[in-house]
C-alpha cells in the first residue's frame, strides 16, 4: 500500500522542476508494499509484482529498470532488498535528461559495493571496495544524502560512504538489475523534498477574462478557473502534480500564432484536470477554427463531470486514467474518445462522437456488430476477444451519436487503426475509419469504397461485410513503397524514406511527418485536410488536382513540388516572382515541359507567374493543379489533357479510353452545333 504523508516545511532556496524555486519546500513520504501491485511505478521488461513466501515483492529479472512515479529531490531511501544472484545499481536523485541520465547509483556486487555518478553521457566512480552483502537473504537498505555527503547501511552498518562537492539537486528512485541477476525489493520508503502547493490567482492570469499565449503549470500548483467565462489563446501544459480545475464556467480555446489545428490541454507525470458542471469549446481566429483536444500522459488523471464539451479529441495514453460522468465530448467535426498503452476511459451516462480503437503489432482482436447507438454495459477488455491490448475502454449507458457527418477526416462511430502484423477479425460492422500501418513494407491496395459492405484481407487482417464511413487510410513507416489505386476518402500519415502513388484516388487527408520521401499522384485529387509538420523534407509530383484544404498546418517542413505543363509545342516558357526571373524553358513537341519549386515554412503561401510566348500566363501556387495548362479553351484544354495522358508515363488502361472519349467528344460538339443551327432556323421561320 502507498501513501504519502507531509512530515513538514521548511523555508529554502531550491531548484527544481526546471526554474528556481524561492520558497516554502515540504518534506514527503513515498512508501509502497507492493500488496496492491505497482501502480506507483513504471516497470520495463524483466520487472513484475510476484509472490515470495505469501508477500507480494517487486522481482527485477533482466536489464531493466523499474522507477517510481515520484517529484522533488529523494535525500533519503529506505528499502528490503534480496540478491538471488547477479548485480543491482540503486539510483537515487535520479531524473532524466537529455543525453541519458542524471543519478547517483549504488552498486550492490558479488565483489564490493560501490557509490557512483552519472551526469547526461558521463559516469564517474565516486567511492568502491565497499563491504559485500550476502546473496539470498533480505537486508535492509538504507541510503541517506547529508549535505555534500552520501552513505549507504545494510542491517543499520555503513558499507559505503561518499563525497560529491556538486551534490545533484534534484530526481527521484530507481532501481537496475542486469543480465542473469534475479532481485526482490519491499518496503520502499523515501524521503522528498518538494514545493508547496501554490495557487496560481486567476484573476492576475486571465485579465479581462482573456489569456494570450502558452501556459505553463508545473511542481504542486494549481489554477481554478470557477463561475466565468475564459478564453485561452494557446496551449495549457500541466506537468509534475499541478492541477487545472474547471467550476460552472465556459472555458475556450482559441489556436494563437502557429498555423496549427490542434489547441489544448496537456497533461504529463501525476499532474490533473477536473472539469464540472462547464462548456468547453473551441474559439475562432483570422487563421480558422480550433480543434479542440485534451491530451494526458505519464499517470495524470481527468475527470469531466455534468459538462457539455465540444472536444475534437479526448486521449488517454500511458497510464493517464479518464472518468467521463453525464456529459458531452462532441465537437462539430468530432469527439474522439481514446485510450492507448495502459490508460482507462470510463464514460458513464454520457454521449460521444466516437471509440477509437488501437490494435498494435502482435496484439489479437475480435469484434463484431460494431456500430453507433447506446452502450449499457460495454467494456473492450470483456467484450472483445483480445490480447496484446493493454489499454482498456468502458462505456456505461453511454451513446455513441449516429455517424451522419459525411465521408472525410471527421471523428464520428469507430476509427480503427491496425498494425501490420496483429492478428484482426472484424465482421458484420459499421466503422467510421480502416487504416493500416506497414513498416517497410512494399505492397499495392485498390477499390477503397465509402458507404457500401466490403470486405478487405491484407496478411492477418480481415473483415468481412464491415462499411466504412469516412476514410480508408495507409500510415507507412520506415522505406515502405505502397501503390492505392482505384479509391476514395484516402488518408495517410507518412514517415521516413516510405514512398506513395496514388492512382485515380482521392486523397482527403496529408499528414506526413519526418517524411523524406517521394509521393507520386496519377490522376488523382487531394481535399479537406493537410498537417505537414516535424521536419518533413519530401518531394512531391505527378497529375493532381487540389480542391479546398480547410483545416491545414505547416511547420518546420520542406517540399519540394515538381510541376509538369501542357501548352502548344515549342512555346517559350518563363516563371516569375515579382520581377525576378525563377526559371525558364521550352515545351518539346509534344506540348510537354516541366519545372520544380521548393517549399519551406515562410514560402508554402508564395505566388509566383508563368508565363508563354503565346500571352497565356497562369498563377503557380504551392496548391496549383497539375499538369498546368497554358490554354484556357475548352477545345485545346481537352487536346492538350490527352496529348499529357498519352505520353509514355501513361497507364494502358488510360491510353485505351483516349481515342473513344475523342469520339464521344467530337459527337457531342457535332450534336450541340446542329441543334444551335436548328434553332437559329426555326427562329427566322
Amino acid at each position: 500500500m502507498k501513501r504519502k504523508i507531509i512530515i513538514g516545511s521548511i523555508i529554502t532556496v531550491f531548484s527544481i522542476f526546471h526554474f528556481n524555486f524561492v520558497g516554502a519546500v515540504e518534506t514527503e513520504v513515498f512508501s509502497d508494499d507492493f500488496e496492491v501491485g505497482s501502480n506507483g511505478w513504471s516497470l520495463e521488461p524483466g520487472w513484475s509484482v510476484v509472490s515470495e513466501n505469501r508477500n507480494k515483492v517487486l522481482q527485477g529479472t533482466q536489464h531493466s529498470f523499474a522507477t517510481a512515479f515520484l517529484e522533488g529531490a529523494v535525500n533519503k531511501l529506505e528499502l528490503k532488498l534480496k540478491i538471488v544472484k547477479g548485480s543491482i545499481h540503486i539510483n537515487i536523485k535520479s531524473k532524466s535528461v537529455t543525453g541519458g541520465l542524471n543519478r547517483y547509483f549504488i552498486g550492490l556486487n558479488p565483489g564490493d559495493s560501490r557509490i557512483s555518478k552519472q551526469v547526461g553521457n558521463n559516469f564517474l566512480t565516486l567511492q568502491g571496495g565497499g563491504k559485500v552483502i550476502s546473496l539470498g537473504e533480505w537486508h535492509k537498505i538504507k541510503i541517506e544524502i547529508v549535505g555534500k555527503k552520501i552513505n549507504v547501511y545494510s542491517d543499520g552498518n555503513l558499507i559505503v560512504s561518499a563525497e560529491d562537492e556538486n551534490i545533484l539537486e534534484e530526481g527521484g528512485i530507481s532501481i537496475e538489475t542486469f543480465e542473469d541477476s534475479i532481485a526482490y525489493i519491499d518496503d520502499v520508503r523515501a524521503e522528498t523534498l518538494v514545493p508547496e502547493a501554490r495557487e496560481i490567482k486567476s484573476a492576475d492570469l486571465f485579465p479581462q477574462g482573456e489569456h494570450r499565449g502558452d501556459i505553463v503549470i508545473s511542481g504542486r500548483d494549481f489554477l481554478t478557473l470557477e463561475a466565468g467565462q475564459f478564453t485561452q489563446f494557446g496551449n495549457i501544459y500541466l506537468k509534475d502534480s499541478s492541477r487545472l480545475i474547471i467550476k460552472n464556467s465556459t472555458f475556450k480555446i482559441t489556436r494563437y500564432q502557429k498555423l496549427l489545428n490542434h489547441w489544448g490541454i496537456y497533461l504529463q507525470d501525476r499532474a490533473s484536470l477536473e472539469i464540472e458542471n462547464s462548456k468547453l469549446i473551441p474559439g475562432e481566429s483570422k487563421e480558422g477554427g480550433t480543434l479542440f483536444i485534451i491530451n494526458a500522459r505519464g499517470y495524470s488523471k481527468v475527470n469531466v463531470r455534468n459538462s457539455p464539451t465540444k472536444l475534437h479529441l479526448f486521449m488517454m495514453f500511458d497510464n493517464a486514467k479518464a472518468q467521463v460522468e453525464n456529459s458531452e465530448i462532441i465537437g462539430n467535426l468530432g469527439g474522439l474518445v481514446g485510450a492507448f498503452d495502459r490508460a482507462e476511459i470510463k464514460v458513464i451516462n454520457s454521449k460521444v462522437g466516437a471509440i477509437n480503437l488501437r490494435i498494435p503489432k502482435n496484439a489479437v482482436f475480435e469484434a463484431n456488430g460494431l456500430g453507433t447507438g447506446v452502450f449499457k454495459d460495454w467494456n473492450l477488455k470483456r467484450d472483445t476477444k483480445n490480447s496484446g491490448i493493454g489499454y482498456n475502454i468502458i462505456l456505461q449507458n453511454t451513446e455513441i451519436i449516429p455517424d451522419k457527418i459525411g465521408p472525410g477526416p471527421y471523428e464520428r462511430g469507430w476509427p480503427v487503426f491496425i498494425e501490420s502484423g496483429a492478428k484482426v477479425k472484424i465482421k458484420d460492422s459499421e466503422l467510421r475509419k480502416v487504416i493500416i500501418e506497414l513498416y517497410d513494407e512494399k505492397t499495392e491496395f485498390s477499390n477503397f469504397y465509402l458507404e457500401k459492405p466490403s470486405n478487405f484481407n491484407y496478411r492477418d487482417i480481415h473483415l468481412e461485410n464491415v462499411k466504412v464511413m469516412g476514410q480508408w487510410g495507409i500510415f507507412l513507416h520506415g522505406s515502405s513503397d505502397v501503390v492505392v489505386r482505384d479509391s476514395e476518402a484516402f488518408w495517410t500519415f507518412i514517415y521516413d524514406d516510405s514512398k506513395l502513388k496514388l492512382i485515380n484516388t482521392h486523397m482527403n487527408e496529408f499528414d506526413p511527418r519526418n517524411f523524406r520521401g517521394e509521393i507520386i499522384f496519377e490522376n488523382s485529387k487531394w481535399d479537406t485536410a493537410a498537417e505537414i509538420l516535424e521536419n518533413s523534407d519530401f518531394v512531391m509530383r505527378g497529375s493532381l488536382e487540389i480542391g479546398n484544404i480547410g483545416g491545414f498546418s505547416w511547420e518546420n517542413s520542406k517540399v519540394k513540388r515538381i510541376y509538369d505543363v501542357i501548352g502548344k509545342p515549342g512555346a517559350e516558357l518563363t516563371l516569375t516572382k515579382g520581377d525576378e526571373v525563377i526559371w525558364s524553358g521550352k515545351t518539346d513537341k509534344e506540348g510537354r515541359a516541366s519545372f520544380s519549386l521548393k517549399f519551406d515554412d515562410t514560402t508554402f503561401n508564395d505566388h509566383w507567374t508563368l508565363k508563354d510566348s503565346l500571352s497565356h500566363t497562369q498563377e503557380v501556387t504551392f496548391f496549383s493543379n497539375t499538369p498546368i495548362d497554358m490554354d484556357q479553351s475548352v477545345i485545346s484544354k481537352f487536346i492538350s489533357t490527352i496529348r499529357y495522358k498519352m505520353s509514355p508515363s501513361s497507364s494502358p488502361s488510360v491510353v485505351k479510353l483516349i481515342f473513344p472519349l475523342i469520339l464521344i467528344s467530337l459527337f457531342v460538339i457535332l450534336f450541340l452545333y446542329f441543334k444551335k443551327k436548328r434553332r437559329q432556323k426555326v427562329s427566322r421561320s
